[in-house]
């Protein structure tokens, strides 16, 4: 794809006639920017002069302990007019956006998340947990039987991405792990807002999800009108992460539509 097929599809979209499109990147749980910087890296060396079109905005979720609140403090930040890509946590919040300000999203990319609430029995368990970790100390967020789940096998001795998911769960700290379990826990069913897409969207999932299984991002897929689905092989439930080339490339596709 050459940068001017991917300038002309985001002026069609409504992004106007500047060079650049805003994508509005939002993390999973005890995550930051630092999520993102493998696919920054990709679209900045690895996909020609379309990567350089792309103008990441990233909306940190550390203060809020809702959805709702999540979704008010990224529509203050973001432009008028954005691409949007939510993660785990990052995607219901992407939902909350869509309900309240779907003119504003071009594009919109899922990824290793649902539509669905926790059922009652989850979220009692989800707010128990992040109390008993919260009040741990010194605070571990994330521990070997967690990211046993969180990623694909041949990755579990990568100690770079090991690394990384510690320091991202420590630095954010025991304050932000409450809010943002409580905002995961009492978030609305948002499979009502599915049939309602009518943007491009793309659904991504890694094979060895075992947080959110492939199967549910199937349905979810199926149930948005033209949605395009992929399951990445070699990925856990951190696609952009372990799996940063094909994220981006799908990110440049989606673009293109």
């Amino acid at each position: 794809m050459t940068a001017d097929t991917l300038r002309s599809a985001i002026e069609l979209d409504g992004h106007g006639s500047f060079d650049r499109v805003s994508v509005v990147f939002l993390s999973g749980m005890l995550a930051d920017q630092r999520m993102w910087q493998p696919t920054i890296d990709v679209l900045a060396n690895g996909c020609g002069d379309a990567g350089h079109l792309i103008e990441p905005v990233f909306c940190e979720l550390f203060d809020q302990d809702s959805v709702g609140d999540m979704a008010t403090a990224v529509l203050d930040r973001a432009p008028d007019r954005f691409a949007l890509v939510g993660m785990s946590m990052g995607g219901y919040v992407a939902f909350d956006i869509l309900r309240r300000a779907p003119e504003r999203v071009s594009h919109l990319m899922l990824v290793n998340t649902r539509a669905t609430e926790d059922p009652p029995k989850i979220r009692r368990r989800r707010m128990l947990l992040a109390h008993l970790v919260a009040e741990n100390t010194p605070f571990k967020g994330v521990n070997d039987a967690m990211l046993d789940d969180l990623i694909h096998p041949d990755n579990r001795k990568d100690a770079g991405l090991v690394r990384l998911l510690t320091a991202m769960a420590d630095d954010c700290g025991p304050d932000v792990f409450k809010c943002q379990s409580k905002a995961v826990a009492e978030r609305p069913d948002s499979t009502a807002v599915l049939v309602d897409i009518n943007i491009p969207c793309s659904v991504m999932v890694g094979e060895a999800d075992r947080v959110i299984s492939p199967e549910s991002h199937r349905e979810m897929a199926d149930a948005i009108t033209g949605a395009s689905f992929a399951v990445v092989p070699g990925a856990g439930h951190y696609v952009p992460l372990e799996a940063p080339v094909p994220f981006a490339d799908d990110l440049i596709a989606l673009l293109r539509r």
